[in-house]
């Protein structure tokens, strides 16, 4: 039982540290695309709470490009 807690905490662990980075590209690519839409001196709005990321994407890149987008989206839409 010991080990099974152990394990399931090193997995918890490590899909933290890979979700803190696709977040870290969330929020800049959601403020980026705001900007892209409003403005390049604009101020970004409060960002949504980042998504859980997609199955094989989970870098920085697919963060802000999924951010980017959403951005883009709510600065259309206001």
């Amino acid at each position: 039982m010991k080990k099974f807690i152990i394990l399931l905490s090193l997995i918890s662990l490590s899909f933290t540290t890979i979700q803190d980075k696709y977040c870290e590209g969330w929020e800049l690519g959601y403020c980026q695309g705001w900007e892209d839409v409003k403005g390049e001196f604009s101020i970004c709005p409060i960002v949504p709470m980042c998504p859980m990321a997609e199955i094989f994407q989970s870098e920085y890149l697919d963060g802000y490009n999924r951010g980017f987008k959403k951005g883009r989206v709510d600065a259309k839409n206001k």
